[in-house]
Formats: structure tokens, C-alpha cells, sequence
């Protein structure tokens, strides 16, 4: 299931497995135990690699049910986005430690807006 969700994306964009996984700093064969199902259950920082490579999210790759918005996503998210989260994930950033910094970034903002709604 997983793994044809990606192959197909990845055909769609017409991405070579080498690139794929070039593009997600994965190996080659990793990627293609998943494409096969071989690899049923790769690792959630695995699928955000692949997932944000291909351009779509992993709760699409994971749930048949979701609709691809690839469109959506290109719209916000540009190269230079997936590059500083791809090096985020990297380095060890889970969901949740994105959460709470953002969490941390829109109190920081509310706390200086009152600040300078006071001046």
C-alpha cells in the first residue's frame, strides 16, 4: 500500500528510484524494499523523507482515503522549505519538536504585539 502509493507518485513525476532517492538522502535499495513491500513498515522519518521529496505528505502515503494535493503543497512549500526540513529531520526533529517550536514562535509574536499595541 505504501509502497504503491510512492512508486506511483513517483512515476508520475517521472523520478528514476535512484533519484527518489538521491532526493530523499535515502539508499536505493531502502526505498525500493518499500516500492516492493518487502519493507511494509519503514520508519516515520524515513516517510517524511520520501514524502516531502515527492512533494505530498505522509498521512497520503499512509491513508488511502486522503487526496493527493500535491498542488496545494508546491504552492507554500518551495525547494529551499523541503531543503531546511529535510536538514531538520536529519539532525532529529520529530513533529513534535516542530510543534512546540512553533507553539514557542506564535506566543513569542502575541507576547509583542501586546507589547507594542501598549506603546
Amino acid at each position: 500500500m505504501i509502497g504503491d502509493r510512492i512508486k506511483e507518485i513517483r512515476l508520475q513525476k517521472r523520478y528514476s528510484i535512484t533519484r527518489l532517492a538521491e532526493k530523499a538522502q535515502i539508499s536505493k535499495s531502502y526505498l525500493s524494499q518499500i516500492e516492493k513491500g518487502s519493507n511494509s513498515n519503514p520508519s516515520l522519518q524515513m516517510l517524511h523523507k520520501i514524502a516531502a521529496s515527492l512533494g505530498t505528505s505522509v498521512d497520503y502515503l499512509i491513508d488511502e482515503t486522503n487526496e493527493h494535493t500535491e498542488a496545494e503543497a508546491t504552492s507554500y512549500v518551495t525547494e529551499e522549505w523541503m531543503e531546511l526540513l529535510n536538514k531538520a529531520i536529519d539532525q532529529g526533529m520529530t513533529k513534535e519538536d516542530f510543534i512546540e517550536f512553533y507553539q514557542y514562535l506564535s506566543f513569542k509574536k502575541n507576547l509583542q504585539a501586546v507589547k507594542d499595541s501598549k506603546q
